[in-house]
């Protein structure tokens, strides 16, 4: 949390000071706790998640005020309903389309796109075409990174690339041309954020030069959260978001005790 000043100096205060002191601080605390539970995001995407925890995933979403909640597609209409108007909404609803490899053609895509911003999405997360990558076929993904910005018109577009599968070279090329596309925020998804993780986030702020926001998904605890936005990461996927978000609540309240 935030440092404030020394015990000596804290020592000089008159009783009434320091209760004033413990007031402030316990807000600049639990603002900052705030602002860190804003770069979490919620991962819903899984197949076997249904209705009713979505339900229920949504109202967690809201009253922790989390980032955003990623969902499927079929899922962003009634996940729209729970969260409420757009324009009131405490997390953003995100729809992850051609999750998990993006083997979608180009213009299924567009068209899911579209359809998710129609149904409610206030964004949307698309994964790259990774067998393209793999061949070297960048001139398929430009194309295919331009016209998914066309269908997302003024809504954030977002890739997501599964990067324990690419190169250190594909996933800088991969970043540069997001970038140049006019991409908001590419997701790395990684299996653990160890040494690796950490790595492939360094080389893609590296490639993207703060063009675009990096995601950082699969976090499992506050630890890899840490790690990942010290390496430049300003958004934070996770499945156990509200505990994560949870366990930073408390140690801004223990902190101001």
């Amino acid at each position: 949390m935030v440092n404030f000043m020394s015990e000596k100096e804290f020592k000089d205060f008159t009783d009434n000071e320091k209760a004033l002191f413990e007031e402030f601080k316990h807000k600049i605390n639990l603002q900052a706790a705030r602002a860190q539970i804003k770069k979490i995001e919620y991962n819903l995407s899984d197949v076997t998640t249904g209705l009713s925890a979505l339900k229920a995933a949504c109202a967690d979403a809201s009253s922790l005020r989390l980032g955003g909640i990623c969902v499927a597609p079929c899922f962003v209409k009634p996940c729209s309903t729970y969260l409420g108007a757009p324009a009131k909404r405490e997390s953003s609803l995100i729809a992850c389309i051609g999750y998990p490899d993006g083997g979608d053609t180009t213009y299924i895509k567009a068209k899911a796109v579209k359809r998710a911003i129609k149904d409610g999405a206030d964004e949307v997360e698309v994964t790259v075409p990774i067998a393209h990558i793999r061949d070297g076929n960048f001139p398929y993904v430009k194309r295919e990174f331009k016209k998914l910005r066309s269908a997302a018109k003024n809504h954030s577009l977002r890739i997501s690339a599964e990067c324990d599968l690419l190169t250190k070279n594909e996933i800088i090329r991969l970043c540069m041309l997001a970038a140049e596309c006019k991409v908001n925020s590419v997701k790395t998804i990684s299996g653990e954020y160890g040494g690796d993780g950490m790595q492939t986030i360094a080389e893609m702020r590296g490639a993207l030069k703060d063009r675009c926001t990096i995601k950082a998904e699969g976090v499992s605890s506050v630890s890899e959260m840490s790690a990942a936005v010290d390496m430049g990461a300003g958004v934070i996927g996770s499945k156990n978001a509200p505990a994560v978000a949870r366990y930073i609540l408390a140690a801004a309240e223990n902190e101001a005790l």
